[in-house]
């Protein structure tokens, strides 16, 4: 196979093949605040050269954006920086550096923060490491992190397993998640339903928010 070939595409998880749900938890707004990690045009462009679902990622999050905002849910953003700081140890593991070009640092366009919502800078792969994450949720009385964006097998992994391990309820959506390759975010899903928190689909999450969408 030419190794410049462009990978197949792989589809969002099926909400009705979710791993079993382990935690009991119920998504409740008024303990819950939704975690976008990493929504940055550079790292969306990564995904798309290896085909990952994009544009459903993005429609996903947007429809949980809105959701959130209508009901009054805490939406908070972690975004890496371009300084070469927050790279840390990433790319000895093949993570992709954020680039200082034009728009690279910038969110896509459709899910770009709004008035009130809370931006912290990324330090390391879990959005609790050198940010005040922890602190905020506490200021906002919010215990249960819903989480999204990208990286699955990185940084949404390690968020949740970070919340667990500080007695939140970490929910992860499935089908609001995205890696480079299919096997990365099963993998990502499959650990965190597994071991520290609950998995869901974003219709689902978005049903439970209690929001509607504006328009």
């Amino acid at each position: 196979m030419d190794r410049t070939e462009t990978p197949a595409p792989y589809a969002m998880p099926d909400p009705a093949a979710l791993p079993p749900d382990r935690s009991g938890w119920v998504v409740e707004p008024a303990r819950a605040a939704l975690l976008v990690l990493n929504p940055q045009n550079h790292f969306l462009r990564v995904l798309r050269e290896r085909s990952a679902p994009v544009s459903q990622l993005v429609a996903a999050v947007a429809l949980l954006c809105e959701s959130a905002r209508a009901a009054g849910i805490p939406v908070l953003y972690t975004l890496a920086g371009a300084d070469g700081r927050t790279a840390g140890r990433g790319t000895a593991f093949g993570h992709p550096v954020l680039l200082r070009g034009a728009d690279a640092r910038d969110v896509a366009e459709e899910i770009r923060p709004r008035v009130g919502d809370s931006l912290l800078t990324a330090r390391r792969f879990s959005a609790f490491a050198g940010t005040r994450l922890r602190h905020r949720l506490a200021e906002l009385s919010r215990d249960q992190p819903v989480i999204t964006g990208v990286f699955a097998r990185t940084h949404v992994l390690l968020t949740a397993a970070d919340a667990a391990m500080q007695d939140l309820e970490p929910f992860v959506v499935a089908d609001a998640v995205a890696d480079r390759a299919p096997d990365q975010h099963r993998m990502a899903v499959d650990w965190i339903a597994a071991t520290c928190g609950a998995v869901r689909g974003v219709r689902g999450v978005a049903d439970a928010f209690g929001g509607a969408p504006a328009g």
